[in-house]
């Protein structure tokens, strides 16, 4: 299966990139595909928490209920607007 892949540009200062290119050098990888593999096994290693699943269950249970009061973006920025 092939997988399509997104083209985006970061911009990183000087120090981060010779830290990075070393790293690479370490592990013998360029540095596009060190920092890929970073990022990669960074987003991979995302895990919810026990915790954030049992908030989420709740906020959905109050959603469901209608417990919950949402407001429009709208009337968010005009209570929240500087006076």
């Amino acid at each position: 299966m092939l997988k399509t892949k997104n083209r985006k540009e970061i911009t990183l200062d000087d120090q981060t990139v010779s830290l990075l290119q070393m790293k690479a050098d370490i592990e013998g990888r360029k540095l596009k595909n060190y920092m890929e593999r970073v990022l990669t096994e960074t987003a991979n290693d995302f895990a919810l928490s026990d915790e954030y699943k049992t908030m989420m269950d709740g906020l959905l249970d109050k959603h469901q209920s209608g417990e919950l009061n949402f407001l429009s973006e709208e009337e968010f920025k005009a209570q929240t607007a500087r006076k």
